[in-house]
């Protein structure tokens, strides 16, 4: 049985296919910040993703935890660059999404390692 976001968007688990449930992400992390979707065979299968502050639309695609590690790599990266009002966030969201074709760019919509090293790579070269 799957489970329809708020948005309608028919969560999946990359991983076994199965399909997903909604928790408060205080099972998780001890703690609530939000709500969170995790797949139905979670804890077996630790495919997870958050949700936009006060809803239940997930902030991307579910992940594992290696990938969750590499997007928080890309924010490592990203994040300190508007943080110090060195780049308009607006404007660095925008020129990632066109340039990775994910628009709105938001790193939770990075699927695999390799696009979250991509995404450094071209941080690097092009912003530092």
């Amino acid at each position: 049985m799957s489970v329809f976001a708020k948005d309608g968007k028919d969560l999946i688990c990359p991983d076994c296919g199965c399909g997903a449930k909604l928790i408060n992400d205080k099972e998780i992390y001890g703690k609530h910040y939000g709500l969170m979707w995790v797949c139905q065979n979670y804890p077996k299968c630790n495919y997870r993703v958050g949700c936009h502050k006060g809803t239940t639309t997930p902030l991307g695609e579910m992940a594992n935890e290696e990938l969750r590690e590499w997007r928080s790599k890309v924010h490592e990266k990203l994040d300190p660059l508007w943080k110090t009002h060195k780049y308009n966030r607006g404007e660095l969201y925008q020129e990632l999404g066109i340039k990775f074709n994910k628009m709105p760019f938001h790193t939770a919509e990075l699927k695999t390692i390799e696009e979250c090293k991509n995404v450094i790579k071209f941080i690097h070269d092009f912003y530092e």
